[in-house]
């Protein structure tokens, strides 16, 4: 699955902060997404988190039941989504972000892992570019919102 990387001149405890806070995705998700997130288990964000969302993707509506799977701050947080879309099986993908300091701010890694089949991996071959567009409009706005954050002296 592929792997997306992006600097964000910000400190890693503030992209650690905003990234796991799940609820908060739809404000720096990519805008074609229409996400809406809501938290149904927990009151805040950790390891015993759940959430549900709604989203549209590559024109389709799609809910997702997330978990949290890693947070270990200000380094490591990842988040299980078992998608749902009428018609299809549900799949899951696990969404893996890796901060490391450095050159004045964050390397952020997105790492994404999935259910393996032969259809998957031929869908996921032609869904690539759709994928990597909507990973990097993300990390992008998200870049954009905590850079701006971050010179304003802002915190999350």
């Amino acid at each position: 699955m592929p792997t997306f990387t992006i600097q964000i001149s910000a400190p890693p405890e503030m992209v650690f902060d905003e990234i796991s806070h799940v609820e908060r995705h739809p404000a720096w998700a990519n805008p074609k997404a229409k996400m809406e997130m809501e938290q149904t288990v927990g009151d805040g964000p950790g390891s015993g988190a759940h959430y549900v969302s709604h989203a549209i993707f590559v024109g389709k509506p799609v809910s997702a039941d997330i978990d949290i799977t890693a947070f270990e701050r200000p380094r490591t947080f990842a988040l299980k989504a078992t998608q749902h879309q009428e018609g299809k099986k549900d799949s899951w993908i696990e969404h893996t972000f890796t901060l490391t300091p450095g050159d004045g701010g964050t390397k952020v890694t997105k790492h994404m892992t999935g259910e393996a089949s032969v259809g998957a991996a031929i869908i996921g071959f032609f869904a690539y570019p759709a994928i990597k567009k909507d990973a990097m409009t993300s990390l992008g706005n998200l870049k954009q919102m905590l850079e701006a954050r971050a010179t304003a002296g802002g915190t999350v």
